[in-house]
């Protein structure tokens, strides 16, 4: 019986032990630490053999670590069939190789793929080839975090444009039309700086929609709201969906300003911020989803749910980065 067959045997009509859990992006030694404890779990309830599948859902795309072969046997025969070539045909291992995969979640993001010794390797000495593990899983958190600034410097250049639009839009309209058409008075020497407020929460809610777009699409589909929140699957996949929406609002302000006279400074104030926003919006996001469940005839408009969560989250993070502008340079907030 070769190795693929034995997989077969293995993984066939039999439960796949999983688990998983968000990587915060500001919180590197966290992510250690569950990924460490998960891994150590599984070494003493589990056996080496056992197959297992270990998620870390990120902000743009998702690592999972788990037994080659495990998504497609096709690949553990390609690995099996290569090994014998370079070891010889008398080699027989049981060993399963490790892997660990990130796939980005973007429109030309490409699956990595690095092995990491064996399963076995894992429960015979923990600690060496969880560092190992780690190294892997580090590089691909930072990838992810190449990806998230990526986007948020390309919604900050279109922010540029549309913020020339508005300016050019008012600087057509006199002082009455404005009033009518906005509800209140503004001033010749308003219209850079509420052209750029505008430009910034179109760019949200660009964010928004489209993290809206996704919950529609993926979740909910013809079912009702209730039925994702009582399926455990999609609704954690519901509350991923918030945290990523959450972190790409607060990268956005962050990228943007960080050049600012006291951008350092302000930098350091929206990450500090972002402890008590994170657990509001959370807060705010779990209220409303039971209130939505308790009314179980009625499909929830998802665009206004996120619409309702995060834009009033980039309101308040756009009023932080204007004290920032006017006051920042008599703060020191660490």
């Amino acid at each position: 019986m070769d190795i693929q067959e034995k997989l077969n045997a293995k993984y066939d009509n039999i439960a796949i032990y999983t688990s998983g859990f968000y990587a915060d992006p500001e919180d590197e030694l966290g992510t250690r630490s569950k990924l460490s404890e998960t891994l150590k779990s599984f070494t003493m309830n589990q056996h080496a053999d056992t197959p297992f599948s270990l998620q870390i859902m990120t902000t743009n795309g998702e690592i999972n670590v788990m037994p080659l072969g495990l998504l497609s046997l096709d690949e553990l025969k390609a690995y099996e069939t290569k090994r014998r070539e370079q070891a010889g045909l008398t080699t027989d291992d049981d060993a399963i190789p490790l892997v660990v995969q990130f796939a980005p979640h973007t429109e030309k993001g490409q699956i990595q793929k690095q092995i990491v010794g064996t399963t076995q390797n894992l429960f015979d000495n923990f600690n060496t080839h969880f560092a190992a593990i780690w190294t892997v899983v580090k590089a691909d958190l930072q990838a992810n975090q190449t990806l998230l600034v990526g986007i948020e410097r390309d919604l900050i250049s279109d922010s540029a444009d549309i913020q020339r639009e508005y300016q050019d839009n008012f600087k057509l309209m006199d002082a009455p039309t404005r009033k009518a058409k906005l509800g209140f008075d503004l001033k010749d020497t308003d219209l850079t700086h509420f052209s750029t407020f505008m430009a910034d929460m179109h760019e949200i809610q660009a964010i928004v929609l489209s993290s809206a777009a996704f919950v529609k699409n993926e979740l909910l589909g013809d079912d009702l709201f209730a039925q994702v929140m009582n399926d455990k699957v999609s609704r954690n996949t519901l509350f991923w969906v918030l945290d990523n929406t959450f972190y790409e609002t607060l990268y956005y302000f962050i990228e943007k300003y960080r050049d600012i006279a006291n951008g350092k400074k302000l930098t350091r104030h929206l990450h500090h911020q972002k402890k008590l926003l994170i657990i509001n919006m959370r807060n705010d996001a779990y209220q409303r989803a039971q209130a939505a469940v308790e009314d179980a005839t009625t499909k929830l408009d998802m665009d206004k749910y996120f619409s309702d969560i995060f834009v009033p989250i980039a309101e308040q993070l756009a009023r932080e980065v204007d004290h920032f502008k006017t006051n920042g340079s008599d703060k020191d907030v660490t």
